[in-house]
């Protein structure tokens, strides 16, 4: 009798070892699944925040760049001129003391037959523990000066530039006080009233 009882406590002291070994198992590998998974999350997280550092980075050498512009230029094509420039696009490349040490990034004019506004393609790209992660955006450059306008003082008569240019000596000449007519005062305060953040506008957006 006793050795019948020996046996079958042997036995399941064997099942409950096996069963116990087995749950452990599983445990570990679910533990080591799941660490994975949390570290691939935070890598996933890093790399956007780098690529996405780089590119407000950039969006803000552009706003920048653009009110500069609006101050210096006063119609349609020397607007344009500019901003598609290389010394603009030099400009807005130009990004310093950022710890962004992993991220490179790479800005292209893309032509997209829109007389009125500028595109830039922005490319963002980031590696971290042999992953890597890629941001696309595209920034759209409002031109906020007429066309028409421009192109129809280029089309006035000789003699009418003769007249324009008398008109401005005249006002070369005169006191500090001179009157600006009524059109130029309000075209100086639609243009002073524009917000550069109103001109520029980030869209596109897209993981790669």
């Amino acid at each position: 009798m006793s050795r019948k009882n020996n046996g079958s406590i042997l036995i399941i002291t064997v099942f409950v070892f096996l069963l116990v070994n087995i749950i452990a198992i599983n445990c570990s590998a679910l533990i080591l699944s799941n660490t994975r998974y949390t570290r691939y999350d935070y890598e996933e997280v890093y790399m956007k925040e780098q690529c996405l550092g780089k590119i407000e980075l950039i969006y803000s050498n552009i706003l920048k760049e653009v009110d500069k512009t609006l101050t210096d230029t006063n119609d349609y094509d020397s607007f344009k001129e500019y901003i598609v420039s290389d010394n603009f696009l030099n400009t807005i490349k130009n990004i310093q003391d950022d710890d962004l040490n992993n991220t490179t990034y790479q800005i292209n004019r893309t032509d997209l037959n829109d007389k009125n506004n500028i595109y830039y393609e922005i490319i963002s790209k980031t590696t971290y523990n042999k992953f890597s992660k890629q941001i696309v955006a595209y920034v759209k450059i409002k031109n906020p000066f007429q066309e028409d306008s421009s192109s129809k003082n280029k089309d006035n008569s000789q003699d009418v530039e003769d007249s324009e240019e008398r008109d401005l000596n005249k006002l070369k000449s005169s006191d500090e006080n001179i009157e600006v007519s009524q059109k130029e005062q309000e075209k100086i305060k639609n243009i002073e009233d524009i917000n550069c953040s109103d001109l520029v506008i980030m869209f596109g957006y897209k993981e790669e």
